[in-house]
């Protein structure tokens, strides 16, 4: 039987497992293409790079900035600023986003800060960074609520928040008291889909709202949704991906067309809906129900890669949206807005992936490299030593994998990784166009893989980003889920 033999037959067999791969099988294999680094470029990263603060215990995030001058360089007048990070759930990694942002901000005027976080969750963060009521922690906190023994997707299961660690958390309090005493506050942006894809629910509920009062026959649309995606809802993507290796196809079919009828209701009484509600309004209720379409979408891409027959076109959904949503608040916004973008360095990343594997062929990055040239900026944020997190799919966790500490690996030969092997102690920046440049003038290999949690992908790392971090030792937080 083969894979897409096997995945329709598990369609009509729900109810029992589904005979899936590890997602982490499916990369392609890291065979390194050299023996040893470039001795050149590895002494070329040594003396050129500079040296960022130190993160250990007790760092200061309110110390001076003057380690961060190389940035002004690197970003120029672009409008976009990409910071990545190779794991989720690191410590250092978001430390140094957060004086990054605290330069990008008071030195360099930037005014926005995005992050791949939901676009409808983060109309509440904003509210509370620019000094609304509450507590972030009650918004972003990493929480559980499904009773223990439940099982994903099963009967009575409820839904649970993987959350925002301690150290992100830390950076939006930051916002906030700089927006109290600021001229120009800056905005919070969520560009993602609802919580990495593992609900509609933050999405319909709100249209659901605006509906009652635009449109209250278009509802019909959007409760058989709510209604077929709310038992499979999970605190990721990764648990309704599981749930739909079992689902009729019949019932994925009708929740596929309920949102397209409703996305179609909305594009076309576009005229109508904006005379009644006003085009801010529209634009808000529009842009929840694209979202809730590509959730769908994401959502039927993972279980199809979780049934062993991934398809990397199918996977640009969601890195459509990412982008799409931060071009759209570009266009809304006013002369000078610049944003600071934060995301995983495989989102952010300005070349695209191969057609034929497990990664989205197209990604926010490149979208958004494609449309902005050189107003967009990516900088990679990756680590040597110390440990990481590991990511392993377990259909039976709530949030359909578990979150593990294991030692950072060493370095490929042929990553980017290598070649910051002799710069001790402190976390290394390089501006990448500037370490091409040299590569290619003397014709030596460029790396051709960086790291994602414990493996290694294939990306022109010199190409894809036009700055690296490499920070030499890494911690994980202490709100990792385990």
């Amino acid at each position: 039987m083969n894979d897409q033999n096997h995945h329709d037959q598990t369609h009509h067999d729900h109810g029992t497992r589904a005979d899936h791969r590890d997602l982490r099988d499916l990369l392609p294999p890291a065979e390194p293409t050299l023996t040893a680094a470039p001795v050149e470029l590895t002494r070329w990263v040594t003396s050129h790079s500079s040296r960022l603060a130190d993160l250990g215990p007790g760092a200061d995030m309110a110390a001076p900035l003057d380690d961060l001058e190389p940035l002004r360089d690197l970003v120029g007048g672009a409008r976009v600023v990409a910071l990545g990070e190779s794991s989720h759930q690191i410590r250092e990694f978001a430390l140094l986003r957060h004086r990054m942002l605290r330069f990008l901000v008071e030195q360099l005027g930037f005014t926005v800060y995005a992050m791949e976080y939901g676009a409808a969750e983060g109309r509440a963060v904003d509210a509370w960074v620019q000094g609304g009521p509450g507590d972030i922690d009650d918004l972003l906190a990493p929480r559980s609520s499904r009773p223990q023994g439940d099982s994903a997707g099963g009967e009575g299961a409820s839904v649970t928040g993987l959350g925002q660690p301690v150290e992100c958390r830390d950076t939006l309090r930051w916002l906030r008291r700089h927006n109290a005493g600021a001229a120009h506050p800056v905005r919070f942006v969520g560009c993602d889909i609802p919580m990495a894809g593992g609900s509609l629910a933050p999405v319909l509920e709100p249209v659901a709202a605006y509906l009652a009062t635009v449109d209250p026959g278009a509802l019909r649309f959007l409760n058989s949704a709510l209604e077929i995606s709310e038992p499979i809802a999970g605190g990721t993507g990764m648990v309704p991906a599981y749930v739909r290796l079992g689902l009729d196809p019949a019932v994925q079919d009708r929740l596929t067309t309920a949102l397209a009828r409703l996305l179609g209701r909305f594009t076309d009484l576009r005229e109508i809906y904006t005379e009644r509600s006003g085009p801010a309004a529209y634009g808000i209720a529009l842009s929840d129900v694209r979202a809730a379409v590509t959730t769908d979408r994401t959502q039927r891409a993972m279980a199809e890669a979780l049934a062993g027959a991934p398809d990397s076109l199918s996977f640009a959904a969601r890195e459509r949206y990412l982008a799409d949503t931060l071009l759209e608040f570009l266009e809304r916004s006013g002369p000078g807005t610049r944003v600071v973008l934060v995301g995983h360095n495989a989102h952010i990343q300005r070349s695209a992936n191969q057609n034929d594997g497990p990664l989205a062929l197209t990604t926010m990055g490149n979208l958004l490299s494609r449309a902005l040239g050189a107003d967009y900026v990516p900088l990679a944020l990756t680590g040597n030593g110390g440990m990481t997190v590991e990511n392993v799919p377990d259909r039976d966790h709530p949030l359909g994998m578990r979150w593990g500490r294991a030692a950072t690996p060493d370095a490929m030969p042929d990553s980017v990784e290598a070649l910051f092997a002799g710069v001790p102690g402190e976390p290394a920046l390089v501006d990448t166009r500037a370490l091409r440049a040299y590569a290619r003038r003397h014709g030596l290999p460029e790396p051709v893989r960086t790291r994602l949690d414990t493996a290694f992908i294939p990306v022109p790392a010199l190409e894809a980003f036009d700055g690296i971090v490499c920070v030499p030792d890494t911690t994980v937080s202490a709100d990792t889920p385990q």
